[in-house]
């Protein structure tokens, strides 16, 4: 009975052990938008937008492939996985285009964003920076 029990406790918990948390997509507070959507992100994340609509040059900064929030951000502005997209920065590094920079935590992510006008990154933990504006937000599925 008591295993039953357990089971039955550890099934009703597991669905809050994979929920995601929110997604933040973050950009310093002098940049003149207030939102993006996800066509938006999306082209700024494969280089297809380049400059924000004041002429500043936007810089887009990734987490490592291997982040958990960086799964998450390609499963949900381009409905892939980060291996997926690979093809695509093959063929873009032919070119001589180079991916996003990518930075070692959601910390640096910040830091950087706070610091560069033109930067654009994402987190799962809200910032509480003044020097941060939230440009969209998606919730935990």
């Amino acid at each position: 009975m008591k295993r039953i029990l357990i089971l039955g406790l550890a099934a009703t918990l597991m669905p809050f052990s994979i929920a995601w948390a929110d997604l933040y997509i973050i950009a310093n507070k002098d940049l003149p938008a207030a939102q993006l959507d996800k066509d938006d992100i999306a082209a700024i994340y494969l280089l297809k937008k380049k400059h924000w609509e004041n002429g500043d040059d936007i810089m887009p900064i990734n987490l490592p492939a291997q982040a958990e929030a960086r799964n998450r951000f390609t499963a949900e502005i381009f409905d892939s996985t980060p291996d997926k997209l690979g093809s695509y920065w093959d063929q873009m590094l032919f070119k001589g285009e180079t991916p996003p920079v990518t930075q070692n935590s959601e910390q640096a992510v910040i830091l950087f964003v706070e610091r560069i006008k033109g930067a654009i990154g994402y987190v799962e933990t809200k910032p509480q920076s003044p020097q941060i504006k939230i440009l969209n937000q998606f919730s935990s599925k």
